[in-house]
């Protein structure tokens, strides 16, 4: 009793006494835990089985067993203990604690998981951006004109309607730059459609090298192509387009005569939208045209 007494609380430690014919006297609160709620624990002790130990001669001090004993649970679960059993008239006393080389295989297990699963984290965590990575080039991908490298239709009007957005939430600026490369059939009539791509080819790497880098520009289709300038006065985009139009009258391709174009400005008005913005750049791209192409006409 006065072993109960010091074990009682411990879960480090296992106690337990049973009659002779199994039944469970008393515990402690390690056999308790270690049996998870089992009606018959007499049983659950195996390899060597209690019924087997009392039919050994006790030692003087009642000893009939030292060792490894091993407990179950009606889990399934299995757990290796070192200890003692002790039989004293009909009762039989079993008092043990946890094996060590089992600790220290659970320790060492646990070392190994914790290892794989910090690895795991961080190949999950490659993948996943990796994965972002490649869904980013894809939305790329999926907004850039395969032959002249700028935005293509979608990326203009997804670019358009966010920039109007923050331009009129912000009160800010925004202008808005269509060309047309001026006389654009004649190339493909004339050199063939290989010499007309080519052209476009260089169009837009040139758009790319002037923009600056909260310009964007996309190709609306055909010979056409569309620059947004955020933050940017009217007279600060036809400066600009003045620009485009010099850079693209003097610049050289090969085996095609120079390439001109006509540009179009306008600027966003109060409440305006996008398309709005965008029409009147395009009606003042066709006065471009009209009064003799290769120019620049801001929008009234």
């Amino acid at each position: 009793m006065e072993l109960l007494h010091a074990v009682e609380a411990m879960t480090s430690v296992v106690y337990a006494e049973f009659e002779r014919g199994g039944h469970l006297l008393r515990s402690n609160a390690g056999f308790r835990r270690l049996l998870r709620g089992a009606l018959s624990p007499w049983h659950l002790i195996t390899q060597p089985t209690l019924a087997t130990l009392v039919q050994r001669t006790p030692d003087p001090q009642g000893v009939v067993y030292q060792g490894l004993i091993t407990v179950g649970n009606p889990q399934g679960e299995m757990v290796t203990l070192t200890g003692t059993v002790v039989v004293k008239g009909d009762h039989v006393e079993l008092l043990a604690g946890y094996n060590i080389d089992e600790f220290e295989a659970t320790e060492q297990q646990l070392l190994e998981l914790n290892v794989a699963l910090g690895e795991t984290q961080r190949e999950l965590g490659r993948s996943k951006r990796e994965l972002e990575r490649r869904e980013e080039a894809i939305r790329q991908l999926s907004l850039t004109d395969a032959l002249t490298g700028v935005g293509n239709r979608r990326h203009l009007d997804e670019t358009l309607a966010a920039e109007t957005v923050r331009a009129q939430r912000y009160t800010a600026p925004l202008s808005l730059v269509m060309l047309d490369i001026d006389h654009f059939k004649r190339v493909n009539d004339t050199w063939g459609h290989e010499a007309g791509d080519r052209v476009l080819q260089e169009v837009g790497a040139q758009l790319r090298r002037l923009l600056r880098q909260t310009d964007t520009a996309s190709r609306m289709g055909g010979e056409e192509f569309v620059v947004l300038m955020p933050a940017t006065a009217l007279q600060d985009a036809v400066a600009g387009a003045e620009r485009m139009r010099v850079a693209l009258e003097q610049h050289v391709i090969d085996s095609v005569p120079p390439a001109t174009a006509s540009f179009g400005v306008a600027s966003l008005l109060s409440g305006e939208s996008g398309p709005a913005l965008l029409a009147r750049a395009d009606k003042a791209l066709y006065v471009a045209k009209n009064e003799g192409r290769n120019r620049v006409k801001a929008a009234a």
